[in-house]
């Protein structure tokens, strides 16, 4: 069992804000740098930021082992999902991706914004800005269709 599959077990295990699925601004402030008090989803959106960040840096040839990490993450946040909201309706929606796949996107755009635009033009900045809110828009309604029961994710294989 791998550090964070491990906290998180530990901190599903206890009562408070552990189980409450983190809203869009905390995802992107995370993403962004912010620090939190432990919670299992945040831990993973801000290891993601980071692993985006290096894997920027990283030539392709050896971005294997942070894309393998990336995909643990992504996992593991997927799992968190499935043990905090409701087992869906029989029939309602299916979105086209699971929490972990967009928390994924959200970070690599926010470390594109955050490191690799940081000196661009201002026009640039703001649409690149523009795309994370449309994206963390996604995040919010994905987790709110979750946590109602009236939307489900497609099998994360």
């Amino acid at each position: 069992m791998s550090e964070t599959d491990e906290r998180a077990t530990r901190a599903m295990s206890g009562t408070g804000d552990h189980w409450l699925v983190p809203g869009k601004e905390m995802v992107v402030a995370v993403c962004g740098g912010l620090t939190h008090d432990g919670h299992p989803m945040l831990d993973a959106a801000g290891q993601l930021a980071r692993l985006h960040e290096i894997r920027e840096r990283t030539p392709l040839s050896e971005a294997e082992g942070i894309d393998r990490r990336r995909l643990q993450l992504v996992r593991s946040i997927d799992r968190w999902m499935t043990l905090t909201t409701p087992v869906p309706y029989h029939e309602v929606g299916t979105f086209d991706a699971t929490v972990g796949q967009v928390v994924d996107r959200l970070a690599e755009r926010v470390t594109q914004v955050c490191v690799t635009l940081a000196y661009a033009p201002d026009s640039v900045v703001d649409t690149a800005w523009s795309r994370v809110y449309e994206l963390a828009d996604a995040y919010q309604d994905l987790v709110d269709g979750l946590c109602a029961g009236t939307h489900r994710v497609p099998d994360a294989s």
